[in-house]
């Protein structure tokens, strides 16, 4: 069950190009996305989660899986204050062959939030791109799960068979605000499996392409290292 409390103004400007996102050696089969805190940083326990949209309870086109779980023994949340998550970029689909925006059917992913807010991931983008998660216990904890529905261009549940990829990451506030009071984590990303079997679903998180932001840290600190080694040597000649 989640808890309901009073709706907060959401407004976000978002300027993130995520075309390439997470490598699939670093990512949960099954399980929840378990999020935690150290040092007013918020990390969490992989860089891709696998999502079905067969799950026998929630039906064919809807799932509760992951869901939100802090991981409390490696460090707890601020106590009361809400858990968020933050939309990232556009939903991308996979056809048999390649990762694109292109949907077949005007699909989109639609995520109930815990006070009933609604983010919507096309191929085009977010609409409404933060939505809170729960708000945490007395020991800055948590499990929740929210519900996410894959939809036609005709606003009906359904959906191409293929995978859906879709981005975000978490952050923490105060009730009822957006401004942050740690570290969001890293993006992560949420591979939907619509109606392929085992081996073809595997098949396209295995194509989940490496993260351009792993590349652009190794150019950043050779580029650091660069700076320091002229400092080095401008100071010597001095």
């Amino acid at each position: 069950m989640r808890n309901h409390w009073l709706k907060p103004a959401l407004l976000l400007a978002l300027g993130l190009n995520i075309s390439s996102a997470f490598a699939a050696t670093d990512h949960q089969h099954m399980g929840d996305i378990q999020p935690w805190k150290v040092g007013g940083q918020i990390y969490t326990n992989g860089s891709l989660f696998e999502a079905d949209f067969g799950d026998f309870y929630r039906g064919n086109y809807v799932t509760q899986a992951p869901g939100f779980d802090a991981d409390t023994a490696k460090g707890a949340f601020g106590a009361g204050n809400w858990l968020r998550f933050q939309g990232l970029g556009a939903l991308k689909f996979w056809d048999g062959s390649i990762w694109s925006n292109t949907v077949p059917n005007g699909e989109y992913i639609e995520i109930e939030d815990a006070i009933g807010n609604t983010t919507t991931f096309t191929a085009s983008g977010v609409s409404n791109p933060i939505g809170v998660i729960d708000q945490l216990d007395a020991e800055g904890d948590l499990h929740s799960h929210l519900d996410m529905t894959i939809k036609t261009a005709s606003n009906d549940k359904g959906g191409s068979i293929g995978a859906y990829w879709i981005m975000m990451q978490i952050f923490e506030t105060a009730p009822g605000s957006l401004v942050h009071v740690s570290t969001a984590s890293a993006p992560f990303a949420i591979i939907f499996n619509r109606g392929l079997d085992h081996e073809a679903f595997e098949t396209a998180v295995s194509a989940v392409p490496v993260p351009s932001a792993v590349w652009l840290f190794g150019s950043a600190l050779i580029g650091l290292l660069s700076a320091g080694r002229r400092r080095r040597t401008m100071a010597l000649r001095a």
